[in-house]
């Protein structure tokens, strides 16, 4: 070895080869630093490399002893002796480490120190070839950081969570899954993931699973189906399993974590559910059944009683008009024949009641075409000399509004039947019930006949119908109108009178 002074004025020892030829190819690698020391460990060689990675040229480091280059902490530990030695010794030494740039910027080099020696196995100095991999230390520190955040997730579900590559392999369990199966980790992880279930389901599993792995998506596995697990010992459980497909960080290899829950308590809760639910639907049945006879008896005493009523009413019925045809002549016969008429209509409501199977409302329209028909019959018009105008809402009242308003239409068109039209006179009568806006309801009656004859007032005692209608106007609370000038109309606002017990099927 021999010394020379350089163009820097600085010492350096030459190698033992044709270093200027060897010097124009390391200056053209620059992802590299290579550097060159004496056997003292004196920097006298620094690429191109080196200056692009320490931002240092070979100026600044020329002659100066590579242990430069490391912190305080590192040379007060002796590390740049320690690894020059190493490496003298075994040939070659490598070692990572963190240094600072000439603009303070920490750069983690991988560094690989190799001693020179010449055919004397003298030792003629060192080099030095180091490469920047922070980029790569930082990511697999990032790397390290976000495996460690979702082994940390995994452990802390509160289900068992198996993760499973595509081929079926098992990578990582956490402890629900030890505790669930009774399998250890090592025991689980490397394992095919059909461990966890029972032989006669495995084969069909390997088709199922090869089938989600062409068509990945978040769902439940097995929908529709019961899924059973099998434990280290044997035993076999009810289980639901959430499938979550998990794209690997590296290359194209298909992760998916199964969530796994033992639902046997549940199972048991929903077939204990079902039992009882059958046994309240049984016994609702039976109470059922048991009401429907109770109500149909019911209903069969409540027709029983309307039609007994009917009868009774039309035997006073004929009872009175006997009586009329045993006094001819007698002013007492026209009251009986009211009297007659008015038990007529009152036993048309019972009646009503008997046909259909509300027993607590009347359709006072079907109710009062009848109750017409009935009149006329009564009084022996069949010819249409006195024409019917009769336009009534659909309308059902309760049996309370329907008895007043039945006979007050009874007294009203007896009235006009028997007084208005003399003489075989033709004529009409109009009547109108419907609701009003504010829900209450309006009765109109109107004839064209001849109207009351001298003066008429609504409390002559002699006038026994006029009364009788004030009387049932009271009765349902209603406000009453009455013009005689032209023919009669009447006209009455009520409410309708709602009974406090009704029977309804």
């Amino acid at each position: 070895m021999k010394e020379k002074k350089g163009k820097t004025g600085s010492i350096t020892n030459t190698i033992s080869y044709n270093f200027i030829d060897f010097n124009k190819y390391l200056e053209n690698i620059q992802d590299y630093a290579v550097i060159l020391l004496d056997p003292d460990g004196r920097i006298i060689y620094w690429n191109r490399g080196a200056f692009i990675l320490s931002g240092y040229n070979f100026k600044e480091v020329a002659g100066k002893n590579y242990r430069e280059l490391f912190s305080k902490e590192d040379k007060n530990k002796n590390i740049p002796e320690k690894l020059l030695y190493k490496a003298k010794n075994s040939g070659r030494m490598e070692f990572s480490g963190s240094y600072l740039n000439k603009n303070g910027n920490q750069l983690i080099l991988n560094n690989v120190i190799t001693a020179v020696f010449n055919s004397e196995f003298e030792l003629t100095g060192f080099t030095i070839i180091s490469k920047d991999i922070t980029y790569a230390e930082n990511n697999s520190d990032k790397l390290t950081q976000s495996e460690r955040k979702f082994k940390n997730l995994i452990e802390s579900a509160p289900d068992a969570m198996v993760i499973v590559n595509g081929k079926g392999v098992i990578t990582l369990v956490n402890m629900q899954t030890v505790k669930l199966f009774g399998y250890s980790k090592e025991e689980l992880e490397g394992q095919k993931v059909e461990i966890l279930m029972p032989q006669k389901f495995i084969n069909s599993h390997i088709k199922l699973r090869e089938e989600f792995s062409e068509n990945p998506k978040t769902r439940y596995m097995g929908e529709g189906r019961q899924l059973t697990g099998k434990r280290k010992d044997g035993s076999e459980f009810n289980i639901e399993i959430a499938l979550s497909p998990i794209k690997a960080e590296h290359g194209d290899d298909l992760l998916v974590a199964a969530a796994i829950r033992d639902i046997t308590a549940r199972i048991k809760i929903e077939n204990e559910i079902r039992e009882l639910n059958l046994s309240l639907e049984q016994r609702v049945k039976e109470r059922t059944d048991e009401l429907e006879r109770s109500l149909k008896e019911k209903v069969t005493m409540l027709q029983e009683i309307h039609h007994r009523v009917k009868n009774n009413l039309q035997t006073v019925s004929s009872l009175l008009r006997i009586q009329a045809d045993k006094i001819p002549g007698s002013p007492a016969v026209e009251y009986l024949r009211a009297s007659e008429r008015r038990i007529r209509s009152m036993a048309l409501i019972h009646m009503q009641l008997y046909k259909t199977k509300d027993f607590s409302r009347i359709n006072i329209k079907s109710y009062t075409q009848d109750l017409c028909k009935q009149l006329l019959l009564s009084f022996g018009i069949l010819n249409n000399r006195i024409k019917l105008h009769i336009d009534i809402e659909d309308i059902f009242f309760a049996i309370d509004t329907a008895l007043p308003c039945g006979l007050i239409i009874n007294e009203l068109f007896a009235n006009s039947l028997k007084h208005a039209f003399p003489d075989n006179r033709e004529g009409n009568i109009y009547l109108k019930i419907f609701r009003n806006a504010d829900n209450s309801y309006q009765l109109v009656y109107k004839d064209d006949g001849i109207g009351f004859s001298g003066d008429y007032t609504s409390e002559d005692p002699s006038k026994l119908g006029i009364l009788l209608i004030n009387t049932l106007n009271d009765q349902l609370e209603g406000k009453l109108s009455i013009n005689v000038t032209e023919g009669i109309e009447f006209s009455m606002k009520f409410n309708d009178l709602v009974h406090k017990s009704h029977y309804r099927i």
